[in-house]
């Protein structure tokens, strides 16, 4: 796959691995950085060899957010009324509810910090895994303006509103063991140990059951904002799908062969 330097995308045994690669700026993402994690995510959706995403970021740190001085870098005229929303639809939000809505499980292998945009990435993905010596933040309001792309849909959900506040509001600093304990990210393992074992859970769900991973993640979304009624209708149509894959006749005949399946995704 064809990406900009800033970041690296490759395929291998079903797994997806995107890694954000400007350690020198802290993994901050650029307007081009933002279009090639999109037209990566966006082409796994699609289908094809794909089957899991591992998210992670090169050096120190995950990822500090956005670039905002490559953005204010580029200078020039206040921009007009609604030019922010219309940027923001496009890139970054954009490039988040993929994530969110992605048909194949994605882990986040996060160390060092993960700030903004950067811990919206992460907290769209279905596991977080930390190293022991990972933060995560919300700068925006230490800057002056608002948080975008997600983070008040993101972090209530996870965590609850007080401490949603004290990130939001307050700008509190949460170390990984805090993060593990609030329910913001999955596990935490020791720094030497990130790598193998975020990749080890990709491989996991990379041989998993594709199709009902993917129904399984959109119930879970659709049912944060249903009722109980709407959220049986919802698991009874699922279950009607999921029983036509060749998935489930593997696991029905695994079962009875007292062996583990062996899942194809289909």
């Amino acid at each position: 796959m064809t990406a900009p330097d800033g970041v690296r995308c490759e395929v291998a045994g079903g797994v997806l691995r995107v890694t954000l690669a400007r350690p020198d700026k802290a993994n901050a993402l650029r307007s081009e950085d933002i279009a090639a994690l999109l037209r990566a995510l966006e082409d796994a959706a699609a289908g094809g060899a794909v089957r899991a995403v591992l998210l992670r970021g090169e050096g120190r740190n995950f990822c500090g957010g956005a670039d905002l001085a490559a953005a204010n870098a580029q200078g020039g005229d206040r921009p007009p009324l609604g030019a922010m929303i219309r940027n923001l639809s496009a890139s970054a939000h954009r490039l988040v509810r993929t994530l969110w809505e992605l048909p194949v499980p994605a882990v986040a292998a996060v160390q060092g910090r993960a700030a903004g945009l950067g811990l919206h990435l992460a907290l769209a993905c279905d596991f977080v895994v930390a190293a022991d010596t990972a933060a995560f933040s919300e700068p925006f309001a230490r800057r002056g303006f608002t948080a975008d792309s997600g983070a008040t849909f993101l972090l209530p959900r996870l965590i609850g509103v007080a401490r949603a506040k004290q990130m939001l509001i307050r700008g509190t600093v949460v170390p990984a063991p805090r993060a593990l304990e609030w329910g913001l990210i999955a596990d935490v393992v020791p720094a030497d140990d990130l790598a193998g074992a975020a990749e080890e859970l990709a491989a996991e769900l990379a041989a998993g059951p594709t199709l009902v991973h993917g129904l399984t993640k959109a119930l879970i979304s659709d049912h944060l904002g249903a009722d109980l009624p709407r959220a049986l209708d919802a698991e009874a149509r699922t279950v009607e799908l999921s029983l036509r894959g060749e998935d489930f006749r593997e696991g029905i005949r695994a079962f009875l062969g007292r062996r583990d399946p062996a899942f194809t995704g289909r």
